[in-house]
């Protein structure tokens, strides 16, 4: 759906570009404004999802009511690359601002502002996913 209205607001603004007037482009083309219209209910649509989507990541992860619409899809974008989420550590977690992360993911201590190290002896967590 996405892909959809992506294509429809380049073609319209590479027409644009081309002719500045815009009531030359709206009387050149038919159902413009229904378009636009129609293109903002899919982008409703597709907001809606996401946001559905986001609700059910917190309910599994109740720490993830502590980020940002934004912060969340940036860690949901990027699950595999733990440099990214790390930087959103600080707000999920209480004073944990950084993870000591072996080669072979698995997490062997975390680091608090004060730069306290916390070693996890017993079973390193093993960062996926």
């Amino acid at each position: 759906m996405f892909t959809k209205v992506t294509g429809f607001f380049t073609n319209l603004m590479a027409k644009t570009a081309k002719q500045p007037n815009c009531l030359k482009i709206v009387k050149g083309q038919q159902n413009v404004l229904e378009a636009l219209k129609q293109n903002n209910e899919i982008l409703d649509t597709i907001q809606k999802s996401l946001e559905n989507y986001m609700e059910l990541k917190r309910r599994s992860f109740p720490r993830f009511y502590f980020l940002s619409n934004d912060e969340l899809i940036d860690i949901l974008a990027n699950s595999k690359n733990l440099d990214i989420v790390q930087q959103h550590l600080k707000t999920c977690f209480d004073n944990i601002v950084k993870l000591e992360i072996a080669e072979s993911e698995a997490v062997e201590a975390m680091f608090s502002s004060e730069g306290e190290k916390v070693p996890l002896t017993k079973k390193p967590a093993k960062a996926r996913g």
